[in-house]
């Protein structure tokens, strides 16, 4: 992942750069002259993306002078300005999304790439994906933080209100991170009803000695598949003889 102000860990943490409107005013002039902005962040002395998004965030004349430049630059609102996959991007991705910020909000950021990007990488790296399934974690547990929060904040006026917003909280919390989250696991469908037939064979079997004849059952045995005479071998006349004469 990445450190504090958006270096990747092992790369060493870039100093602070403080907000001023002379570095402001440079940053949207370069923008809207059409310099990408992650390029202008990857040059020393210049501030991180992460430290820009915080400024925009804090400083509203700053955030719509920032969106006027991309406008000028003919930057689309729905984000694609970035292909090339970078460990830099994808911490900024990462934080972004600890933040909260879903992947499609992100997605329209003309500084970052577009959703089908994004997919694509997380279907062909799996370092990306495990970067997008981590934030989720993270994003996750702050949604938990959060609920929290508007259920102390909740009064009999708005409790209505603050429940629906818990209950869907609650929903894409375990969306992110099922194993820790999720409170109810959605029950497996239930396999197929496996029914079983028994077909029964008859033939006529003649006792070669006395000419008798007789109807024979077979059927097939249910766990090998061999087939199993139902009827007795011995003949009822045999059978008579050993038995001997009734008593009257």
């Amino acid at each position: 992942m990445s450190g504090g102000d958006g270096a990747p860990l092992g790369a060493g943490r870039r100093e602070a750069v403080p907000y001023s409107d002379e570095l402001g005013e440079a940053l949207c002039a370069r923008v809207a002259a059409g310099e990408m902005l992650q390029a202008l962040c990857r040059e020393a002395g210049m501030p991180t993306t992460q430290s820009v998004r915080r400024w925009a965030r804090d400083n509203p004349e700053f955030a719509e002078a920032l969106a006027e430049a991309r406008r000028e630059a003919g930057r689309s609102e729905r984000g694609g300005g970035v292909w090339r996959y970078t460990e830099e991007l994808a911490d900024e991705i990462y934080e972004r999304l600890c933040e909260g910020e879903s992947l499609s909000a992100i997605a329209r950021d003309p500084a970052m790439p577009c959703l089908s990007t994004l997919h694509y990488w997380r279907r062909k790296m799996p370092q990306f994906e495990e970067i997008v399934r981590q934030g989720r974690k993270a994003q996750a547990e702050w949604f938990c933080d959060l609920g929290w929060e508007m259920a102390m904040e909740a009064t009999p006026q708005t409790a209505y209100l603050t429940e629906m917003r818990l209950k869907h909280l609650r929903w894409t919390a375990g969306v992110m991170s099922p194993r820790q989250f999720r409170t109810k696991l959605t029950e497996p469908e239930a396999a197929p009803e496996v029914l079983t037939y028994i077909h029964r064979h008859f033939e006529v079997e003649v006792n070669k000695a006395t000419g008798e004849k007789r109807v024979v059952a077979w059927r097939p045995d249910s766990r090998t598949g061999q087939p199993l005479r139902e009827t007795p071998l011995a003949w009822p006349s045999e059978l008579a003889a050993l038995e001997g004469p009734r008593e009257e």
